[in-house]
């Protein structure tokens, strides 16, 4: 058994680990997030790397100092609880939401480029069945998952990606203009990254790293401090790629106004025309594969795990893809607009189990493992309320005391009021629970 992982290793890991982040958000927002930011984009991007870079990091950090799985972080506080917690959150970043978002996006971006026009939804159920087809292929090994993504495709996603940036800074398609939001560009750019869900995306994604780094024959003491080390490579070039693209779309001057990955498509045949198009496809193309394959192999090691062996991974994974395939045919818009607050209803317990474990210095105590307890609760009640909201102003439903309520919560217009409540709720836990490490002792 070895200590630590090869340089060579690290690369190609966190070569995947990024490849695999990439396709999850890259596709749809940083060049939209520049477009809209204009000649504000550096500040916006500190933003977004605090919410879009940091926060996943903290994530891998979490897993690290915790010596855990997601699972098994945070059923140490809220057996119960924290199982539903999983459940809910894995059905939605698996096959209810994250991929066939990845999916649905890239077959409006295919169609879009090559101007295909059906009669029929035949194609696009054939296109996503190819999809997760190859996708399955490359998670029915869980202990190489990481490796194969990092070898195969992460270096055709970096050349064309790199390709695509620096074209788009060498020549601008515009000056750029005043940003298109009032208020402070920090603050639009942290609440757009937060939206994505990568540190969620993280903490599903440690299972996928631990077993490559297993395979890779690390001994099990030494694999905290390697899964550290592949996040810092992933997070750092995912930073330098949110940067470059964020660049990219405030140089498009405002000149493009589309949704989601059609932005990123016209810009790219702006820059290149035709044939610089058809390249960029490729990277599309590999960018959603390498996504995909990073969460159905995270969403089958889970599930797996939850249901103590009685249904096996594979199983897990093709049951997996066949859900996405048949979500993925309602298209890019409706998923994004229907299930998006989903995400956000699961995004504050996240960032308070990732806090505790990177942050708290004595995370094994009962005493602190209690307040996590209730903070968890508190952030998962405060978020579902946010999220309620957002279906109020989605569906048009006429619902006064509810919106009179929410507006009365302290950071509504930032969807953080779940902050001051979930602290709250944690010093609350703490000090009621001081007898739990006397007992312990």
């Amino acid at each position: 058994m070895r200590k630590d992982l090869t340089v060579k290793e690290l690369l190609v890991m966190g070569g995947g680990l990024f490849s695999m982040h990439f396709g999850a958000g890259c596709l749809l927002y940083p060049v939209t997030w520049g477009a809209d930011a204009g000649t504000s984009v550096y500040a916006a991007y500190l933003g977004v790397f605090l919410s879009g870079i940091f926060l996943p990091w903290l994530g891998y950090l979490a897993l690290a100092r915790g010596r855990g799985t997601f699972l098994e972080l945070i059923r140490r506080a809220a057996p119960r609880f924290g199982l539903g917690f999983i459940v809910v959150l894995i059905l939605v970043l698996g096959p209810l939401f994250m991929l066939p978002r990845i999916t649905a996006a890239l077959w409006a971006g295919v169609v879009q480029l090559l101007g295909w026009q059906f009669g029929s939804r035949l194609p696009e159920l054939a296109f996503n069945v190819v999809m997760y087809v190859a996708a399955f292929a490359f998670v029915s090994s869980p202990g190489k998952v990481v490796e194969r993504v990092g070898r195969v495709l992460f270096p055709v996603l970096l050349c064309i990606v790199t390709a695509v940036i620096v074209q788009s800074i060498a020549t601008p398609i515009a000056p750029r203009v005043p940003p298109v939001f009032s208020e402070n560009a920090t603050v639009h750019g942290f609440l757009a990254a937060y939206a994505v869900g990568d540190l969620q995306c993280a903490l599903t994604y440690g299972l996928v790293l631990v077993h490559g780094i297993e395979n890779a024959g690390i001994e099990k003491s030494r694999v905290s401090r390697n899964l550290l080390a592949i996040g810092v490579v992933g997070l750092g070039l995912l930073g330098l790629a949110h940067f470059g693209h964020m660049i990219a779309g405030a140089n498009t001057g405002g000149t493009i106004r589309l949704n989601l990955s059609a932005t990123y498509v016209q810009m790219v045949v702006v820059l290149w025309g035709a044939l610089g198009g058809s390249i960029f496809l490729v990277a599309l193309a590999t960018a959603s594969l390498t996504a995909t394959i990073g969460i159905i192999s995270s969403t089958g090691s889970l599930w797996e795990k939850i249901l103590g062996g009685r249904a096996s991974y594979r199983t897990i994974c093709l049951l997996t893809c066949a859900m996405a395939c048949a979500v993925s045919m309602n298209g890019i818009d409706a998923i994004v607009t229907l299930l998006s607050p989903v995400i956000d209803a699961c995004y504050p317990a996240t960032i308070a189990l990732a806090l505790y474990y990177g942050f708290w210095p004595n995370w094994q105590s009962p005493r602190g493992l209690f307040a996590l307890k209730w903070a968890l609760i508190a952030a998962t009640a405060l978020g579902t309320v946010g999220s309620f909201h957002s279906y109020v102003k989605l569906l048009g439903l006429n619902a006064p005391l509810f919106e009179k309520f929410y507006a009365a919560l302290p950071l509504s217009p930032w969807t953080m009021s779940w902050v001051p409540f979930t602290a709250a709720a944690f010093v609350l836990g703490w000090m009621t629970g001081a007898r739990r490490d006397a007992a312990a002792l």
